[in-house]
């Protein structure tokens, strides 16, 4: 009798950054190393350090597509056997595309989120003709939510027929107790006000600078943001010189529930999404959500029945949102409870690694 060796994957990102894209890429990795052999290819980091080692992994350049890269990740996959591979986000996207002209392996592609609005008319057709050029190369493209894959047809993003939507997962926490704002005995946010959290990067993407503008419109309520990024030094001379009290940057934290599970209400301002970790993490404990009505935040809630959606720059429709639910502890935990079932019937980890397994096992050439 013989028996078939384990699937062997290389998942690459060319990001670092504590973000939605590598924490999924992790989350995969971690969840699925018993039954596949799991290679990571990511720049040197501090916050993935206890899933690298020199057998597993191997570095590459941030954000950047080097020669060197490229031969090192050849070699890497002959000597790792490796027989699939695995892009998270655009750079990722350009090294693996670029590697396998030299090695005949599968490639899945997964977009992480996709905007042109951001960009001048110069950076989004370089990328529609980028993405027509090379992107027959993929074996699969996954889209993370029907909302990017919407957008990538609307903005003329070559997909072929080799596109899937899966949609992100997180684990199923417990749910939220409303009846107590201590969390393992230990407080970490104020219990006398009522608490909005976000969890994001600082960068332009996450519109953060729109939490701010919100909370001066409410004085009364606490406004806690985890997180870093190269726009914290900006946002922090920003709130001290407007001298907001009711705004508090936390900083990275490697465990959110603690915070999440004394926060009343989840805020997220993002200009955009794929679909975000931060949203679905928050409805996974039953927190209410308010979000900015756009590509991948649009998968997560439903309007009025686990959270309300607000216009970006409507900055008096989510003060609305938000005075309503702190006034008002009975919507608080209806939209919470909404949001939390809805978490576990669509976002579910479980439900998502099931899917990247059958995907996997699919793709695998014998």
């Amino acid at each position: 009798m013989t028996f078939r060796k384990k699937i062997n994957i290389l998942l690459i990102s060319s990001s670092s950054a504590l973000g939605g894209g590598t924490k999924h890429m992790f989350m995969l990795g971690e969840n699925l190393k018993n039954e596949f052999g799991i290679f990571y290819a990511i720049p040197k980091n501090e916050y993935f350090l206890e899933f690298l080692n020199p057998k597993n992994s191997i570095d590459i350049h941030e954000r950047k597509i080097k020669l060197t890269d490229i031969f090192n990740l050849i070699k890497f996959v002959k000597v790792n056997s490796i027989d699939i591979i695995h892009a998270h986000g655009k750079g990722a996207g350009g090294i693996s595309r670029i590697l396998k002209l030299f090695i005949n392996r599968p490639l899945i592609y997964t977009f992480h989120g996709i905007h042109l609005e951001c960009h001048n008319w110069s950076y989004r057709l370089a990328y529609i003709i980028y993405e027509y050029l090379l992107g027959w190369i993929d074996s699969k493209k996954i889209l993370v939510s029907q909302s990017e894959n919407n957008y990538a047809k609307k903005s003329k993003i070559f997909l072929g027929n080799k596109s899937l939507i899966i949609n992100n997962g997180v684990r199923n926490m417990t749910i939220k107790n409303y009846s107590e704002k201590d969390f393992d005995n230990k407080s970490f946010l104020a219990s006398n006000k009522t608490n909005v959290i976000s969890v994001c990067r600082f960068v332009q993407q996450k519109n953060i600078y729109e939490i701010i503008r919100i909370a001066i419109e409410l004085p009364n309520i606490n406004f806690y943001i985890i997180g870093d990024g190269p726009l914290w030094h900006q946002l922090k001379n920003f709130i001290d010189i407007k001298i907001l009290k009711n705004v508090i940057l936390l900083g990275s934290k490697r465990n959110v529930f603690r915070y999440l599970y004394e926060a009343d209400i989840y805020l997220s301002t993002s200009l955009y999404e794929g679909l975000p970790l931060s949203i679905i993490e928050a409805m996974s404990i039953g927190l209410p959500i308010v979000a900015s009505n756009v590509a991948g935040n649009c998968d997560t809630i439903i309007h009025g029945k686990s959270g309300f959606y607000y216009d970006l720059s409507d900055i008096n429709k989510a003060v609305g949102y938000l005075t309503k639910l702190s006034k008002n502890k009975l919507l608080k935990q209806k939209l919470g409870k909404a949001a939390f079932q809805r978490q576990r019937e669509f976002f579910s980890r479980q439900k998502m690694l099931s899917k990247y397994k059958k995907l996997y096992n699919e793709i695998f050439i014998f």
